[in-house]
């Protein structure tokens, strides 16, 4: 749905809301004359809400709605595991309350933030300014000259900023090689994961074999 037709949809709640309080021939002319600036109101919630929901951007503008929400994430990223691990939990009971079944959760959201947050602590140890980003599906950004230049979606794509792409094609060799040590470390450990308790503990597992990692390329990457 484009913001305009959005718009339509919202006009006559709006209208409604207004009541007798003003004239519809000048509510007309509001509209009419702000029509612009309304669709650009609306077309900023739209991709606000994309955002939020870890949807994959395409234009500059999607990107840019992604840079409060990454700094918004970095702040949590770097509280303890401890806090990390109880605003995950806290989001998981949400979904169970909200009527989602308690194994697609615990997988669907639940491992696949405690993933992507590891493969982000190694990541960085490449030389990238990655963030995991826990939203409706979680998601990994990458920074730089703090704006998001780079998301990989729920889905495992990677999306480039229209005005990077071309340059960072390294990132996809170094995404790639992250992945595979991330799931490596992982099977090595060889925990459960089908209860909230369990997930836990195997998040602080990996988040430290994580961190292990990363020293060894690069100390400064985990300072």
């Amino acid at each position: 749905m484009t913001p305009g037709q959005l718009l339509d949809r919202l006009l006559p709640r709006w209208r409604a809301r207004l009541g007798a309080s003003y004239a519809p021939a000048y509510v007309d002319g509001f509209i009419r004359r702000h029509r612009e600036a309304l669709e650009d109101l609306v077309a900023q919630v739209l991709r606000q809400r994309s955002a939020e929901g870890g949807q994959t951007p395409e234009t500059a503008e999607e990107f840019a709605a992604y840079d409060p929400v990454v700094a918004r994430e970095r702040k949590h990223d770097a509280g303890t595991d401890k806090a990390v691990l109880d605003r995950l939990m806290q989001q998981i009971d949400a979904d169970f309350r909200a009527g989602y079944r308690e194994q697609l959760i615990l997988v669907n959201f639940g491992l696949e933030y405690v993933e992507t947050r590891a493969e982000a602590i190694v990541l960085r140890s490449y030389g990238w300014d990655a963030v995991p980003l826990q939203l409706e599906r979680p998601a990994l950004a990458v920074i730089a000259a703090s704006t998001t230049v780079a998301l990989r979606d729920f889905f495992g794509r990677l999306a480039i900023h229209p005005a990077r792409r071309g340059t960072l094609n390294h990132l996809h060799t170094d995404l790639f090689k992250v992945e595979a040590e991330v799931q490596h470390l992982s099977q090595e450990l060889n925990l459960p994961r089908d209860t909230k308790e369990r997930l836990g503990v195997l998040a602080k597992a990996l988040w430290k074999r994580a961190r292990a990692t990363a020293a060894q390329r690069d100390p400064r990457s985990i300072a």
